[in-house]
């Protein structure tokens, strides 16, 4: 991060992006070496890179096997059934490949969305803890009218989560 952003933001926030970045560090040694590897493909499979390599060695085996590099005799004559094997086989590869990384992807955003989860529930307990002091201090102050409205008390009761999630899933449309 370059010195005059981090001066522009406060230091808070620049602490909760070093420790995001040192979980997702950490996260990434945790990995197997399998991981390692199919990360590395999968990541390698979706650039311009591969399609470059990929178109360049399809032409190079039609010309080569058409006839078309006469110091070099053709070992996969037309229709190029080897060829064909060999794609089949590496899109089953490919697909492998890119359904592990996704598969990996997945598992790492749900541990975001369960910290995301953890932070809300947090986050709405402590603003409940302020709207009830709130609401406290008005009355302490006698200034009752401006302050105690249905709406601010009912932000002032805890929230129980499973109740939030019954009617959360009474109202999806699978039901």
């Amino acid at each position: 991060m370059s010195e005059q952003l981090e001066d522009s933001i406060p230091s808070f926030i620049s602490e909760n992006i070093d420790a995001i970045i040192g979980a997702e560090q950490a996260a990434n040694r945790r990995r197997s070496r399998s991981e390692v590897v199919y990360e590395f493909v999968g990541g390698f499979i979706g650039t311009l890179n591969f399609i470059v390599f990929q178109l360049i060695g399809v032409i190079l085996w039609v010309v080569i096997n058409a006839g078309l590099m006469p110091p070099i005799r053709p070992f996969d004559p037309f229709p190029f059934p080897i060829l064909n094997q060999i794609i089949a086989l590496e899109a089953v590869l490919i697909t492998a490949f890119v359904l592990m990384k996704q598969n990996r992807m997945s598992k790492l955003a749900d541990r975001r969305a369960h910290l995301d989860l953890q932070i809300n529930l947090m986050t709405e307990r402590e603003t409940t803890k302020v709207i009830g002091m709130l609401l406290e201090i008005g009355e302490q102050l006698n200034i009752k009218h401006k302050v105690h409205d249905e709406e601010s008390h009912q932000l002032s009761r805890s929230l129980i989560v499973e109740t939030l999630i019954e009617a959360m899933h009474s109202k999806f449309p699978d039901r």
